[in-house]
Formats: C-alpha cells, structure tokens, sequence
C-alpha cells in the first residue's frame, strides 16, 4: 500500500524509511509505527551568519520588553496556512488511532480514549501510545511524522530561538516536545458557542505556574514577600520558557489561554480570586501563531465549546543548558538525524538545544571561561585603599 496524504512529501528527501502498521480506527488504516534514518540533510532551518537587520533588532526589542514586563509575546504566523493543515490531519490520524485505545481508567475500570474524552480529559500526541497523558520521549520519537513538519517552522525555528536566547542568553535546551488536544462539545456534551469573559473565568480549572518556576519561595517568605509586593522585582532571565503553537484561532469557540500580566515578578497568587479577576487577559492568539512565556507567570488553560473540532496545541518546553531535561535526545533516529547535521553545519545553537553541545566543554565551560575575564576585567579597576 502506497503512503498517501498528509505521510509523503517529506520535506527532506532519501532522509527516512516510514514503516507502517495498522491501526484499524485510524482513517487513513495505518499509524506510524517507526522512523529509520538513512541521509543526513534538509532538516535544518536555513540560518544567516549575519546580525539582525534593523527592523528585526526592532523586533526582538520589542518582543522581550513584553516578555519581561507581561511575562508573555505573541510571535505572529509562526506556521503558515499549509503548515497547519499538514499537521493537523498528521495529528487527527493519530488521535483516531488514541480515540479506540485503551489509555486509562474511569472510575477505576479501564477506559478508552474516546471515553476519557468524553468526561473532559485531554488526550495527548507524545510518549507512550496507550497513554492519555503528557509523556515522554517525545513527538520527535513518538510521532515523527507529526515532528517533522514543524521542526523548521516552529521547535527549531530561528525566530522563536533567537528571542529566546534574548530572554534566556545563548542557554536554550529542549525539554518537552508534545502536543495536547482538547476535546469538542460534541464529545463532552458542553456548552457551545464563544464564552463571555464571566464563563471563562467560571471555567479555568487550570491555573499553574510553570515547572523550574520559583515563584511559590519567593511569595510565601516573608523575607522575600516584601520585594514582590509593588511588583517592582527587577526581571531575571527564567530557568524555563513555553512556547505555545495554536492550531485554530483561539478567539472563537476554541477557548482562549488565559494569563495574569506581570505575574512572574509580583506577589499575585495561585488563583485569581475577586478583584484579582480583573488581572486576567485572554491572549490574543490566531490559527499559526505562538504564545512565548515565562515559567513564573500564571495561567490556565479554557474549555473547548467548538462544536466538533479538536483545539490542539503544539508545546515545546525550553530550559536553560545544563538542567535535566525530560524528553530522549539520543535514541530517536530522527535526533540523531538533527544532531548529525547540525554538526555538519557546525550548528551550536542546535546542539545545545538536544543538550549535544560539547565543545570546549560545552555552554557552561564556555560561560565559565567569559567570567573569569571579566573578574580579571575587574579586578584591574581597583584603586589601592585610602
């Protein structure tokens, strides 16, 4: 049987072998099953050795002031119209294939997924494939023809790192690599239709700050409490960021995120409550576009009212080089595949990112190295005492 739409047409060609087995729920008769490497080549985001032009510094400036005032910036049309189709039929494949399996319980008897949907439960593409939940490794081992059209467009994307490596230094590591999809209406037997703000906020259950947040130490110490208070805390660059890729408009039905401003360098709470409703924004986010944010700042998920459509979101969780990181960067054909080329290419950036890079002792060496000139720098400066 012939590999049909949306599994041809890999965007580098000879790269891999696509085994197939079947998955008799699944539309299109087959899930992917493996991903064996054979070439090297085409997988990587074109990048210029070239600084930002002036309308890009422009840019960049202006998306991480927002970053570090908000706690969060939108990045416009990350993945153009074709994009999303692409992954998104990808995805609807394997969530069929999720839908009629076996992926937990309910009430203590097992539960198919289609059931787990059906009493809210979002049902994630990513990790072990009679799982529900987030897992790992990730979509780069799990499902890698869901990975690879968004490899360019979104995890490794120039645009989306070079503001992080803004935000964070030249540290950025991936952690997670996943996506969650929320069920419709017609499954959960909710209401339809675009919330009012009032429903909205009635509706998120959800609210979090993010992993390697440190926000609860500071908020809860009294010693600490006092800088937090006028929220007037300088900003710091974070140990974790998320970027969020909707693949629907997140104005309508689907279900906005929800996010506190300024959260991340305040003594806001873990819930809103009262007036702190008043502090609730729901991001402006269309089909495409990606909500870059900090780990500190809190933020809840909403409900899916679409009639019959999936609300999925694609996530790719960065932390700084050196810390653990959850997903698998050494098994999965396709990282090697990755590893392999941004080598070739000399490609740090990259490296770094599937925590690869080792060169004179990697990106803590290095940093370590810079300090002690500038400690030298320093102590150069010292006048002798009066």
């Amino acid at each position: 049987m012939a590999l049909s739409t949306p599994h041809q047409n890999l965007s580098y060609q000879g790269a891999l072998r696509l085994q197939k087995i079947r998955a008799n729920h699944a539309p299109h008769g087959f899930i992917m099953a493996e991903i064996q490497q054979e070439a090297v080549g085409g997988l990587l985001p074109a990048r210029s050795g070239s600084v930002p032009s002036a309308a890009e510094e422009t840019l960049l400036a202006e998306q991480l002031e927002q970053f570090q005032s908000r706690g969060f910036t939108v990045l416009r049309g990350v993945l153009s119209a074709a994009e999303l189709a692409v992954v998104r039929e990808r995805l609807d494949v394997r969530l069929a294939a999720k839908l009629a399996a076996e992926l937990g319980a309910l009430e203590g008897k097992p539960a198919t997924g289609e059931e787990l949907a059906a009493a809210g439960h979002t049902i994630s593409i990513g990790g072990p494939v009679d799982s529900a939940s987030i897992g790992f490794p990730g979509l780069l081992s799990a499902a890698p023809e869901v990975a690879e059209p968004l490899i360019k467009a979104f995890l490794l994307s120039p645009r989306l790192l070079d503001l992080a490596e803004r935000v964070m230094g030249p540290f950025v590591q991936g952690d997670g690599f996943y996506v969650v999809g929320t069920p419709p209406a017609q499954l959960t037997g909710g209401a339809t239709g675009v919330a009012s703000r009032q429903e909205l906020l009635a509706e998120a259950a959800g609210w979090h700050r993010d992993g390697y947040s440190h926000h609860n130490m500071w908020r809860k110490n009294p010693g600490y409490a006092d800088d937090l208070a006028d929220g007037g805390q300088p900003f710091t660059p974070p140990l974790a960021a998320h970027m969020l890729c909707y693949l629907q408009d997140m104005d309508g039905p689907g279900g906005p995120l929800l996010a506190v401003p300024g959260s991340h360098r305040s003594a806001f709470g873990e819930k809103p409550v009262g007036a702190g409703e008043e502090a609730v924004v729901p991001v402006d986010a269309k089909a495409g576009d990606v909500v870059f944010f900090h780990c500190d700042m809190l933020h809840s998920g909403s409900v899916n009212r679409a009639d019959d459509v999936w609300r999925y979101m694609v996530t790719s969780f960065v932390v700084r080089a050196g810390l653990p990181h959850r997903d698998d960067f050494t098994a999965a054909p396709l990282v090697r595949a990755l590893v392999a080329e941004a080598e070739a290419r000399g490609d740090r950036r990259v490296l770094r990112f599937f925590a690869a890079d080792t060169t004179d002792g990697g990106p803590l060496r290095r940093e370590e190295e810079l300090w002690r000139g500038v400690i030298d720098e320093e102590r150069q400066l010292l006048r002798p005492a009066l």
